[in-house]
């Protein structure tokens, strides 16, 4: 609405009903005044302001039995901005003119100066929503930077801000990028010194320039840096002028070059500098992943291991060994020969990544290294057809996990494999029958077509239904937990529960739009039920295509800001058997959502045979056991023991336990003696659709 077109509620006070009507009768005309409320005295002013909406106050201080000093006494206690006109008798004297103004009163007029009140009133009620315009925008404008600052700690790039040249703030992934440990480190650090030679002359005529000066369009251009152990680094550099703590400062936004070379990997071929070979390699996978960690181009990752590493340094010595290991790396490069990049991870260890290579392919590639890669024959056993190295290959494609997982899963298909086992090949399906197994793909491939119809039908047509199963406390916590699950109503109106559609979701690439639909929809009954003053508190389960993407954070602080919903009303759980291949991503991940408080929970916990290093490697909340322990749980005194070692390993971490699946009253007993912290299962109340907890 315009300005010139708002009204204005007017509060009056006077004990003169008829002056007060006559004038208020003219405001009207004129469009400026809409509602009004009469008082005879400033008693309890700021309860009726807020009560009752008024916008401006006049006073008639022209009336006899007006307690004046009282009105201007009240007036000075306001913490509203609500403007002040008194309306005087023709006889002011200098006197009540100068403790008006003291008082804060805007503007006195005559009694009989109707034109004078019309004029002051409209001048007041512009001003008035002027002001309260500005304090809008301020708001907002405060809630944008505090936005920027949130965005800023999670994004990837690296940001600084940059005053007379010196570190004012950064956030955790420039630390990271130039390798310092501590943000102290880089305060004290000038810019120009994280900057090639080449590159100062240009990056100083920036920091020279006053930020004022600056157009508000970015100044980018590609430029070398130099981390902290002197290593370079291409980036790509936006400068652009900003505000730190109401300070006028240069934000600096920097991206590495996907296609920059890592520092002396010329030299990782051949064996020299292990952890640098690991970083180059990890850095040669970033490079083929692009933005939303979505691979650019397929690709192999092989993982080569000299096989009995450990007897052979064992038996021939330290230094002989190693000669051997040296012999062995250039045998492989003449190997390679440029099929792909290759780098020393270890003494005994070769990382290989080749692009666009099929399942057949990378089989192929796999068994002529095995064949050809030899060590020195006068130093081999005699059993000359004994493989020397094992082999694990990994297939990346679609959307990638962190660098390190996907070296981590070849490296894990390296050691649990034997590759000279021609019918078991690491990262290959178990032979079957090739005409079954061509059956069975046909079968899958229509099922999933038609469910997938079903979800994208859902999606559009807001068919996702949530339920909610209780998370009872055996500990008296008065928290309202519950589980979230999805149920699908598809077009002739069959429910289906999410054993039947999320496996179709996950193999057509729609699990990612369900999850965005279920944290959405969580948040907003989270919001809704606090606000109705339940002390709610949803947990929403990712799948791995989900947590992958390196945006949901963002997605997640939108929602949570859309909805007035803190972060620690929420916890996100994850697949305990996704947790091993991922648990690089997923540290990341986990660390980020920590920043904006939410709680982290690990589901069907149990199932690895170390879950201590899943406690160790992911700072965790809760962890979920897997239904199958409370399965005979009072009659199986195996079952019973192991989950007191993980109730007991839980406690130990300061993470609390739950045990689902609970379908019977014995259970409940052997849980609370566990000193389990919670229960959930369809004995103590089945998923439903409503949030109460029923007898």
């Amino acid at each position: 609405m315009s300005l010139h077109t708002q009204t204005a509620n007017l509060l009056l006070i006077t004990t003169e009903t008829s002056e007060s009507e006559r004038l208020l009768g003219g405001l009207r005309e004129e469009g400026l005044a809409s509602k009004s409320v009469s008082v005879p005295n400033a008693d309890r002013l700021a309860e009726t302001l807020t009560q009752r909406g008024c916008d401006i106050i006049i006073c008639f201080a022209s009336d006899r039995d007006l307690d004046l000093d009282a009105v201007l006494t009240a007036y000075r206690k306001l913490s509203a901005d609500v403007p002040l006109i008194l309306v005087t008798d023709g006889d002011t004297d200098a006197g009540l003119t100068i403790k008006a103004r003291r008082a804060g009163v805007r503007d006195l007029v005559e009694s009989g100066d109707s034109e004078r009140l019309k004029l002051a009133v409209a001048r007041e009620r512009s001003d008035l929503f002027r002001r309260r315009e500005a304090d809008t925008l301020s708001g907002r404008l405060k809630d944008c930077e505090q936005r920027s600052l949130e965005i800023i700690e999670v994004t990837s790039a690296g940001v600084a801000f940059i005053q007379d040249g010196l570190h004012v703030e950064t956030n955790p992934a420039y630390l990271g990028l130039f390798g310092f440990e501590t943000k102290d480190d880089v305060l004290a650090t000038p810019f120009l010194d994280l900057v090639e030679p080449a590159a100062q002359k240009r990056v100083r005529d920036i920091l020279r320039v006053n930020t004022s000066q600056i157009t508000s369009t970015p100044i980018e251009f590609d430029l070398v840096c130099r981390r902290t152990d002197g290593s370079p680094f291409g980036a790509h550099l936006l400068a652009a002028p900003s505000e730190f703590e109401d300070e006028p400062c240069l934000r600096l936004i920097l991206q590495t070059n996907a296609s920059s070379p890592a520092p002396n990997a010329s030299n990782q071929a051949q064996g020299t500098g292990n952890e640098i070979g690991l970083i180059s390699f990890l850095a040669e996978i970033e490079a083929h992943i692009g933005n939303e960690r979505l691979v650019d181009r397929d690709f192999a990752i092989f993982y080569i291991r000299i096989k009995n590493s450990a007897d052979l340094l064992r038996d021939l010595g330290l230094t002989h060994a190693l000669e051997l290991f040296e012999e062995f790396a250039k045998t492989l490069v003449e190997i390679i020969a440029g099929t792909g990049f290759l780098a020393r991870l270890g003494d005994d260890g070769f990382g290989l990544i080749v692009d666009d290579l099929g399942a057949f392919e990378a089989k192929s590639l796999a068994e002529r290294i095995t064949s050809q890669a030899r060590l020195p024959g006068q130093r081999r056993a005699t059993n000359d057809t004994a493989a020397d190295c094992e082999i694990g290959y990994f297939l990346v494609s679609d959307r990638a996990a962190a660098a390190e997982d996907i070296v981590n899963a070849a490296h894990r298909l390296c050691i649990g494999h034997d590759f000279s086992e021609r019918n078991h090949v690491p990262g290959q399906q178990p032979p079957t029958s090739l005409a079954a197994r061509v059956k069975q793909e046909v079968e899958d491939e229509d099922g999933d077509v038609n469910i997938a119809r079903k979800i994208e039908y859902a999606l559009h047509n807001d068919q996702l239904k949530l339920v909610y199963q209780p998370i009872i406390s055996l500990m008296g916590d008065n928290q309202e937990n519950y589980s979230v699950l999805v149920r699908l109503l598809d077009e002739e109106e069959n429910l289906l529960e999410a054993k039947d559609f999320i496996g179709p979701a996950i193999r057509s690439g729609l699990i990612e739009e369900v999850d965005k639909w279920t944290i959405r929809s969580s948040i907003r009954v989270i919001g809704e039920q606090r606000k109705a003053g339940h002390n709610l508190s949803l947990f929403v389960n990712l799948s791995e295509d989900t947590f992958r993407n390196p945006s949901i954070v963002l997605w997640i602080c939108d929602c949570l800001r859309e909805f007035d919903v803190r972060g620690n009303w929420l916890t996100f759980q994850f697949q305990e058997e996704l947790v091993v291949g991922n648990l690089a991503s997923l540290s990341k991940l986990v660390e980020t959502l920590k920043k904006i408080k939410c709680r982290v929970a690990i589901n069907r916990f149990g199932v690895s045979e170390r879950p201590e290093l899943i406690l160790q490697g992911l700072s965790l909340d809760f962890v979920l056991l897997k239904p199958s322990f409370a399965q005979g749980l009072a009659d199986d005194a195996d079952k019973q023991q192991r989950l007191l070692q993980l109730a007991t390993l839980a406690k130990e971490f300061n993470v609390k336990s739950i045990v689902t699946g609970v379908e019977d009253a014995r259970a409940l007993t052997v849980l609370w003696t566990a000193g389990v912290d919670y229960v959930q299962g369809n004995f103590l109340q089945r998923p439903s659709p409503t949030l109460e907890v029923q007898a």
